[in-house]
This record gives C-alpha cells, structure tokens and sequence, in this order.
C-alpha cells in the first residue's frame, strides 16, 4: 500500500519540490494558487488510481506469483469499480472548482471538459469485459489518455 502512494506521489512530489527554488532565488515567499493547489490534488489523486488500475490486468500473474495487490485481495471487478468511482469524484470536485471560478469562459471551458470526460469515462467503464484481458489493457490506456487530456485543462482553470 505504501508504495502505491509512494509511487503516485512521486511525480506530483518532485514538481512540489522544485517551487521552493524560486524562494531562494528570489528572495520571496511561495504562493500557493487555487489552480496550484487544485492541479497538484487532483493529478496525484488522478495517479493513485493509475497505480491501483494498474494491478487489474495482470490479476493472473499476480495469484501465480503470490502478489497480494489490491485486485488480488478484493477481486477485479471491485477495484475495477473502486477506481472508476474515485475518477468520477475526481471529475465531481473538478467541476465543482470549474464553476467556483471568478471567469466565465473558466467556468463554461472547464465544466464542460470535465463534465464530458466524466461521462465518456462512465460510458466506456460500462463497456468492459472483464473475461478479456485486451478490454481491459484497452481501458487502463485509456485512463492514461485521460490523465493527459487533463493537462489540456488544467491551465483553464481559474
């Protein structure tokens, strides 16, 4: 469990990081911006659910291997369901900062691609066979597009 948040958090860790450089350089206090704040939540959130799904797959050689992950321990199809829950929150909290936003056009571009991606998200999750690893590689790529179709987003929000 710990090197799952480990793992997902590394990313969004190291971009943290790097803002107290600016600190020392220029000799002023960092400040944490509301789209700051809201990126560096919910990508690392966004990369937990990566790290999760990514088990799901390889349920197989997981059991073979004596792996006790996640999928594993409480079955496929519930983590399937648990991560594509907690997207589905993600993309909730999303629209809500969306429409929290000071500008309109912030509140009309970032409500209607998050509001989008969270139903192509549902209606796609509801396409899966979970008999066929090629369904299921297929949606665990497709949430990786997801994670980088948010980054067309991000500087919008407000």
């Amino acid at each position: 469990m710990e090197n799952i948040f480990l793992l997902a958090s590394t990313r969004e860790f190291d971009s943290f990081v790097s803002l107290f450089n600016p600190t020392h350089v220029y000799k002023r206090p960092v400040v944490f911006s509301r789209p700051l704040i809201f990126a560096t939540a919910f990508m690392s959130f966004f990369s937990v659910v990566i790290a999760l799904f990514k088990d799901i797959p390889d349920i197989e050689g997981d059991r073979i291997f004596g792996i006790q992950s996640f999928s594993v321990r409480l079955g496929q199809q519930r983590v399937f369901w648990i991560c594509v829950s907690l997207l589905e929150v993600a993309y909730g909290v999303a629209l809500m900062v969306g429409a929290a936003s000071p500008c309109l056009w912030s509140k009309i571009i970032t409500g209607v691609g998050h509001a989008a991606m969270a139903l192509i998200l549902w209606f796609r999750a509801k396409s899966v066979d979970f008999k066929n690893k090629a369904s299921i590689t297929s949606f665990y790529m497709f949430i990786w597009k997801l994670f980088y179709a948010e980054y067309l987003l991000i500087p919008l929000v407000r």
